[in-house]
């Protein structure tokens, strides 16, 4: 069961720090691989800590920025969280590891997930259809920084039924969970 966060305060938002204001020149949709480095900026600027939430009940993330073709989110990843198989519908991603590592898993036809994990400095991008999974490996928290364009509107989670696969289209700010 997946629990919708409320919505962000309205734009705009609070001044962003020097370092990230080259998200406010972002004028048009970006794909996966622009994402990725945008992620990486934002990791490199250090200013994600402060974004950085630690919960055991739920896992948490935060809103760094946002305008009609961007959002960039700080995800925080404690001991034992999870998210199901999903994908981002028809944004593209870009993510950064930051702190600790996880580990994200993609589905195969007819046989197990294959997986990998991504370490603090890695990156990692997917482009329209992405499915994946994703879950906490090491650090108390691990931190991921994911950038999607276009705003990430709509998620779709994917569920067994009956012995079939289903998938469940759900808001973009919707907590993922394992099905």
């Amino acid at each position: 069961m997946s629990t919708a966060l409320p919505l962000s305060p309205p734009w705009p938002f609070r001044a962003l720090a020097p370092a990230l204001g080259f998200l406010e020149e972002v004028d048009g949709v970006l794909t996966a691989p622009e994402l990725e480095q945008v992620s990486r900026r934002v990791a490199d600027s250090g200013q994600w800590r402060e974004y950085v939430v630690e919960r055991t009940d739920l896992r948490d993330y935060r809103l760094v920025f946002e305008n009609e073709h961007i959002d960039v989110w700080v995800l925080s990843w404690m001991p034992g969280q999870t998210t199901g198989f999903h994908d981002h519908d028809v944004s593209e991603v870009g993510i950064a590891i930051v702190q600790g590592a996880i580990r994200e898993a993609h589905m195969t036809l007819g046989g197990a997930p294959v997986d990998h994990v991504l370490r603090a400095g890695d990156t990692q991008q997917g482009g329209y259809g992405y499915i994946h999974r994703v879950s906490h490996e090491a650090g108390r928290p691990a931190v991921s920084i994911h950038a999607y364009s276009p705003v990430l509107r709509t998620v779709g989670q994917y569920r067994q039924r009956d012995g079939r696969m289903i998938r469940l289209p759900e808001p973009g700010r919707t907590r993922l969970t394992p099905g």
